[in-house]
């Protein structure tokens, strides 16, 4: 399957834009023995690792957008960019009109990033407390302080948790906790790094409830990464996908899924290996997957293919167990991530 890039439409007012941004990263090559290691002191030779390669895009106010790639795709390397943690190589980005790295006081007032991997609150003061620290730093006036953490505490399900120590909380209260300190200040852009991690599911549902809310009722623009597929359906209505540097996607997330696609589930009577299953259904091997714990198959058809496939597994093959399901949106991107580029 083939997904084109795809360039969303950007009418003006753009809060957030990315210009050709590139980003490399140099290390020390190291090698084993003595000899490698007098060179790395002497003579180092350096190797360069592009994060990212001549990135692009507009995001409007108010948007919600997944940001999703495979490990080492560059995901945490832009949000580090947009933030202002770390500058471009080359290329221009800007956040609210400023340039992040620039990280003045207006534009430190006006964003957020929250990292699911690692924790920004100190672990042995109580949440009131660092939340108390964050009024002081962001200068937030008392009343509407009061007011917005009454309001985040009781949305979040936290209120009578507030005089605990971070540390003595569980790691989706300490998220909750994070998602507070990082919103208290109100920023009018919000990045969050696989904010869901490591979540059980009714902590990942209140998180999901929380920013979807948020993002509606405050206008509030988000960047979001994760590697869970219903943060993203649920959440985004537009998704960014990088590999290896590059932007290979940019629209909907229904944009890859295809109109009256549907995915076959199959238990097979005898012993059925893959090339068998092509030979039988006449179809292609890309088109179907195994899942060998369950002894599954999965394949991938279009809405015409659907009723001749299943003739024909019938007539060649003694099918045990049959489930039509919709596409999957975590298959299709993870063909998208192997497919080699043009």
């Amino acid at each position: 399957m083939t997904i084109s890039s795809v360039s969303a439409p950007s009418p003006g007012g753009a809060i957030i834009k990315v210009d050709n941004v590139r980003r490399t990263f140099r290390s020390v090559k190291k090698e084993e023995g003595m000899k490698a290691s007098l060179k790395l002191l002497l003579k180092p030779e350096w190797i360069e690792h592009a994060a990212l390669k001549g990135v692009s895009f507009e995001i409007q106010e108010g948007s919600f957008v997944g940001l999703i790639g495979e490990n080492g795709a560059g995901k945490t390397t832009l949000l580090k960019i947009l933030s202002g943690l770390i500058p471009p190589s080359s290329g221009r980005a800007e956040v609210l009109g400023i340039e992040p790295f620039k990280r003045t006081l207006e534009f430190r007032k006006s964003i957020s990033l929250v990292m699911g991997q690692k924790a920004q609150l100190w672990w042995d003061l109580p949440a009131v407390d660092a939340f108390d620290l964050q009024k002081a730093i962001y200068e937030v006036p008392e009343k509407t302080y009061r007011e917005r953490l009454a309001h985040l505490s009781e949305l979040l399900d936290v209120k009578r948790l507030l005089n605990t120590q971070i540390r003595r909380l569980s790691l989706g209260e300490r998220m909750k906790m994070e998602l507070i300190a990082a919103i208290l200040h109100w920023p009018k852009v919000i990045f969050l790094d696989e904010p869901t991690i490591g979540l059980d599911v009714l902590a990942s549902l209140k998180l999901r409830e929380f920013l979807q809310f948020h993002n509606q009722k405050e206008k509030a623009t988000i960047i979001l990464t994760s590697h869970n597929m219903e943060d993203i359906e649920r959440l985004c209505s537009r998704v960014l996908i990088l590999r290896k540097g590059e932007l290979v996607y940019d629209g909907k997330p229904k944009g890859l899924t295809q109109a009256g696609a549907r995915r076959l589930r199959l238990r097979f009577l005898s012993p059925m290996t893959k090339d068998d299953l092509v030979t039988a259904s006449g179809l292609e091997a890309a088109q179907i997957d195994f899942e060998a714990e369950s002894e599954t198959y999965f394949i991938d058809v279009h809405g015409e293919q659907l009723m001749p496939t299943l003739q024909r597994l019938f007539d060649k093959t003694k099918v045990g167990d049959l489930g039509i399901e919709e596409q999957s949106l975590e298959k299709v991107i993870q063909r998208l991530y192997q497919e080699p580029r043009a």
